[in-house]
């Protein structure tokens, strides 16, 4: 058996999910390459996606989308894919910066993830899910605060110099 052949099944499998040629129920394994989904994904992990339609995906979900030509996978942390243009925010758990996505750009969901040890996490049980949501209404309260603390700490140093006079 030839060396490079799992890369070849990983990138045809890239391929076919960026294609949407993957039949119902189909999945594919990627290997994550960045730090911006830890704790939960390391870099090196295995993940399982099984395609979606943006529209079925919901807040807490761990999904994976393009951006320019790389795929991204990141948490679902605002917003909604039931209107026919829906949307969400999304970001990494780990430091990364939050974007929006249309629902209709998710290729697909992280279904599994696998452990180097051979340890399989599935990601779709009642249990998991409710730990998702509550992963991502952390993420969406760090990211309001951190747009919400410059402007506080602006207002600070200015009260602090003494400028509450009215005019």
């Amino acid at each position: 058996m030839n060396d490079d052949q799992p890369r070849i099944d990983e990138a045809a499998g890239q391929w076919r999910l960026v294609q949407g040629d993957l039949a119902p129920g189909e999945t594919v394994l990627l290997t994550v390459q960045s730090g911006s989904m830890l704790p939960l994904l390391p870099v090196g992990a295995r993940i399982e996606v099984a395609r979606v339609a943006g529209n079925s995906c919901r807040v807490g979900d761990v999904v994976v989308f393009r951006q320019d030509d790389r795929l991204v996978v990141h948490r679902l942390i605002f917003g909604s894919g039931d209107a026919p243009l829906g949307w969400f925010l999304q970001r990494g758990d780990g430091y990364s910066p939050a974007g929006f996505l249309r629902a209709g750009s998710i290729l697909g969901r992280v279904v599994a993830i696998h452990a180097a040890e051979g340890e399989v996490r599935r990601l779709n049980d009642d249990d998991t899910r409710w730990q998702a949501r509550r992963e991502a209404r952390g993420s969406l309260d760090r990211y309001v605060y951190s747009l919400l603390a410059r402007p506080a700490r602006k207002v600070r140093r200015w009260l602090k110099r003494g400028n509450t006079d009215s005019a």
